[in-house]
């Protein structure tokens, strides 16, 4: 497993990361958040095809 990177831009919330990435991919890839090294699912998707996951304990998106 790899280490994941920050989204840019940074997203202010959650509830703004989830509408920029509204679907749901549950066969995602798995990473290591670059701030806490906790596993993040990548789990949602842009229309534009770009994965992201959201880190619970950091509170930031994290792409591949």
């Amino acid at each position: 497993m790899r280490e994941g990177k920050w989204l840019q831009p940074r997203h202010a919330s959650q509830e703004v990361f989830e509408r920029d990435f509204p679907q749901t991919d549950f066969s995602g890839l798995d990473v290591y958040c670059p701030g806490c090294k906790a596993i993040v699912k990548l789990s949602r998707k842009a229309p534009a095809g770009r994965i992201a996951g959201w880190c619970k304990k950091c509170l930031r998106g994290v792409c591949p």
